[in-house]
């Protein structure tokens, strides 16, 4: 309410064109011409020299009123009350009972405000101050005052936005519907938990610095303990990490960290789930873990070997605590792909060339294959031979060996690979300075697996200058070989023509290592146009070996023949694992997340890749996310490049999300399917963590010119406001300028024409 009071100030300004010795001149030169030129006596009567002598009195004056543009003001105030505004925290964590006695926060509030109801309505009955109560959690509500009663709070209510806490909106929202009334001061009472999802997530602070900058200060109270709910102990799953994908009876390991409140010196034992092929959570491992401290974070390392192909769902659960209230915190899930054909590679390499970083980027984004990386640092030969018995446990699919001498490798793991060669899997020997002869592979305990004849005097001494005679200088053109090159790793055509025109246009490769005399069984599948041998291969056992001389073929990515360069490494691992006949699309789903936040969008990749590894051409994807309660609403997907990508948005209900793609290849009219899952997890953010936050209401507090009182200095909160100055003045103005308005120029316009009129009707002109 205001209180409204009589005109206090009426003024008159004045506003001269340029400045008031010019309008002083005008105005004199003025006077002159009407002194000097008055109307003819001769032929006038007394009344028309007095009519005309008026009219032209009367322009003269409304032209100085012109030049001087006077302004009348008023100004009048008026008297407003003071708002105190009051927030009052009704979210979930307020119904923590952590008080005396076993009291809530929220009944601990509810006694304070009573406890303050005498002073407060003392202010509110003086007239100058009145009081608005607001309820706030996730929202905030104004409350209807109820009577006499300032304070008009009812018994808690668990409402639908109870679960979250939101202290600066609210302060925000209270500020926005005070907009033109004094705000005497902000009482803020809460436990200080800051717990919002957006858009609801505004920092207190910083409402606290827009109270500050218009000089209200702001009180807070804070309810609760520190240390962590009335719970006393919790035990819960912070973080859960696992790889997107595994191979079918491939060891995975799950890794997590689990924090253990109130919980020293207990053993508590932590569970992986993993689901199996009909759906339902079982058991898959288990761990004990020892809290060190009150309120510390462990990591725990799980594993699991899948047995049935397809997707699967983990989660990582810690069992609960007795005496332990909150166990909405104690699992965390995510999903991962079983899938199986996918190749293995172990890829082992002696320099950190161009070229293996290349060669590790191609592979890496097949879905269909692992890639395990080993550097054996020539610098580090103190400890060579490395051990490799812990890794060749793993069952490899294909070997590739970069620049790395043959001395690097214990001859137990070389025999250990020979034999996994022998039944079946691949071997590629790639180009350097210590490929080939040059590391002495021939004569090593894998030789009998090269592709290449034993020569002791090829061999390149580690440390030692290179000697030029084992690598092939200038630029090398790769051409496949007119008897063997039909084979798929060098199909970059549809026909044999286009796929010699092809090659003939690849960018020229930067020299080769020379692969020395090649065995009877050995066949060359490219070669360079001088005829020097490129890429050759045999077979031993039932897997197949090849060597590829050069290392530079990070040169045709460089050149613009990313495609053919991705198409080649691709072919020739598929070769090596026998898996080049493979005639089927593969239709594929990439998520950027398996565990999201409600809202979060979600972006995802698909496409549909012929068995070469290139994109199929004239594809068409349609994708749909399939809600928990089995709701479906269509994804936008566009195409990115060779690929397809999308966002999936507006995910707020919590559970397991499945995006569903489909693919429709042109003259095919049975689209092909995938889906991926992914799960929405919304945490109780209120009783996730329940401590109660002082440092944060002592920061608002500190932000204005208010400050931190305890509950029972909430009285003397109101008492100060009442001993600051009752009232709070507001000042209103209104002005009138006469000079550019129509009546004004309607009065000069009358003037001039009446006179000029009546001077032409009595024959003065």
């Amino acid at each position: 309410m205001s209180e409204t009071k009589p005109l206090e100030e009426l003024a008159l300004h004045f506003d001269p064109v340029w400045s008031w010795a010019f309008v002083a001149g005008v105005t004199l030169a003025l006077l002159a011409a009407l002194l000097a030129f008055p109307p003819d006596r001769s032929r006038l009567s007394p009344a028309g020299r007095l009519t005309l002598t008026l009219l032209r009195l009367g322009a003269f004056l409304a032209l100085v009123a012109c030049m001087l543009r006077p302004t009348f003001v008023a100004t009048q105030k008026a008297r407003q009350q003071g708002t105190v505004l009051v927030l009052a925290d009704a979210s979930e964590s307020m119904t923590v009972a952590d008080g005396p006695g076993g009291r809530t926060r929220w009944q601990e509030m509810v006694d304070t405000l009573a406890a303050a109801r005498p002073a407060a309505g003392k202010l509110a009955a003086a007239g100058d101050f009145e009081i608005a109560v607001w309820q706030f959690d996730r929202e905030a509500r104004p409350l209807p005052p109820v009577g006499d009663d300032p304070f008009p709070l009812a018994a808690w209510r668990d409402t639908a936005t109870a679960d979250e806490t939101a202290i600066g909106a609210a302060v925000d929202d209270g500020l926005r519907s005070l907009v033109g009334r004094q705000i005497a001061g902000v009482v803020v009472l809460s436990d200080g938990g800051q717990h919002a999802y957006a858009p609801r997530d505004l920092p207190p602070q910083t409402a606290a610095r827009k109270l500050a900058d218009s000089g209200v200060p702001l009180w807070s109270i804070t309810f609760g303990q520190q240390r962590g709910g009335g719970q006393g102990r919790d035990a819960a799953v912070v973080n859960l990490a696992v790889a997107e994908t595994v191979y079918l009876r491939n060891l995975l390991e799950v890794a997590g960290r689990v924090r253990l409140d109130g919980l020293a010196g207990r053993d508590v034992a932590v569970v992986l789930l993993a689901e199996n092929e009909s759906g339902a959570m079982q058991e898959a491992a288990r761990t004990i873990v020892r809290a060190t401290g009150e309120a510390v974070e462990e990591p725990v390392r799980l594993s699991w070997t899948p047995t049935a192909l397809g997707e699967r769902k983990l989660t990582l659960r810690v069992e609960p605590q007795e005496g332990e209230v909150i166990l909405a915190n104690n699992e965390l899930s995510t999903f991962v792909e079983v899938i199986d054909g996918g190749l293995r590679v172990l890829y082992l390499e002696g320099a950190l060339r161009v070229e293996q970083r290349f060669l590790r980027r191609v592979l890496a984004a097949s879905p269909d294959m692992q890639v395990d990386f080993e550097w054996i640092d020539a610098s580090r030969r103190d400890r060579w031979p490395v051990d490799l018995s812990r890794r060749l446990t793993a069952d490899y699919d294909v070997f590739l060996i970069g620049d790395l001498d043959a001395s690097a490798l214990r001859p137990e793991d070389q025999r250990a690979m020979l034999e996994k060669i022998n039944t079946g899997a691949g071997l590629g020997l790639l180009g350097g300075f210590h490929a080939f002869e040059a590391g002495g592979w021939a004569s090593s305990a894998l030789g009998p697996a090269m592709p290449f004849e034993q020569d002791r005097l090829a061999r390149q001494p580690l440390g030692e200058p290179v000697r030029p005679g084992l690598h092939v200088q200038g630029s090398l053109r790769m051409v496949p070989d007119p008897r063997f090159g039909n084979v798929s790793i060098l199909r970059l055509g549809t026909t044999d023509e286009d796929n010699r025109a092809a090659w003939e246009g690849m960018p020229t490769l930067e020299g080769a290592s020379r692969l020395g005399r090649l065995l009877p069984t050995t066949k060359t599948l490219a070669s360079a146009t001088d005829g020097t041998p490129l890429l050759v291969a045999r077979e031993y056992g039932e897997g197949r070996v090849l060597a590829y001389a050069a290392d530079s073929t990070w040169r045709w990515v460089m050149q613009g023949a990313g495609d053919q360069h991705r198409r080649f490494w691709r072919q020739l691992v598929l070769w090596l694992a026998r898996q080049d006949d493979a005639e089927q699309d593969t239709l594929w789903v990439r998520l950027a997340q398996r565990r999201i936040s409600p809202g979060t969008p979600l972006p995802f990749d698909t496409g549909l890749t012929r068995p070469d590894g290139s994109a199929q051409p004239g594809v068409v994807l349609e994708a749909t996310v399939v809600a928990p309660d089995g709701q479906r609403r269509p994804v936008r997907v566009g195409r990115q490049g060779e690929t397809f990508s999308g966002l999936i948005a507006d995910c707020a209900e919590p559970g397991d999300w499945k995006l569903v793609v489909k693919a429709t290849k042109p003259g095919d009219a049975t689209p092909r399917e995938r889906s991926a899952r992914f799960t929405v997890f919304r945490q109780d953010l209120e009783l996730a963590n329940p401590r109660a936050n002082p440092l944060l209401m002592r920061q608002l507090a500190e932000a204005t010119s208010g400050g931190v009182r305890l509950p029972d200095e909430v009285p003397a909160i109101f008492e100060e406001i009442a001993a600051r100055p009752p009232t709070f003045e507001s000042t209103e103005q209104w002005s009138y300028s006469p000079w550019d308005t129509w009546p004004m120029f309607l009065l000069m316009a009358a003037c001039l024409g009446s006179e000029w009129f009546l001077r032409k009707r009595w024959g003065l002109v």
